[in-house]
């Protein structure tokens, strides 16, 4: 198995799920903005929940994103809050919540952001 740190539990948009487990880097915190691989294509998520068990099979990485953009507790309590009334998942729910052009937007923000 690969090195690790944790793992986390992150939640990418136009999706059905809920979230997927990525391996992460010390230094990633909840509620970051990350780079991810799924089937083959670099996405954005948001890091939902990390913990620090020794995973049961290989993770993929999830990478931080460059401009260390933080989405708050609040955020995310209103993105679970949402997909639980709507009945959707929190990948769906996500969809509604993130900026269309996210990337673009991130990039012109100063480093280490957090939305409150």
């Amino acid at each position: 198995m690969g090195s690790y740190f944790a793992v986390a539990e992150i939640c990418i948009p136009n999706t059905i799920l809920d979230s997927l487990s990525y391996s992460i880097d010390e230094g990633v915190e909840k509620g970051a903005v990350v780079w991810v691989s799924l089937r083959g294509h670099k996405k954005l998520g948001i890091v939902l929940n990390i913990t620090h068990d020794a995973p049961k099979y290989e993770l993929k990485p999830a990478t931080k994103h460059e401009s260390g953009y933080m989405f708050s507790e609040r955020y995310l309590e209103t993105l679970q809050w949402c997909a639980n009334y709507y009945m959707c998942s929190v990948g769906e729910a996500l969809t509604a919540f993130w900026p269309a052009d996210l990337e673009k937007y991130l990039c012109s923000l100063p480093m280490n952001s957090k939305m409150h």
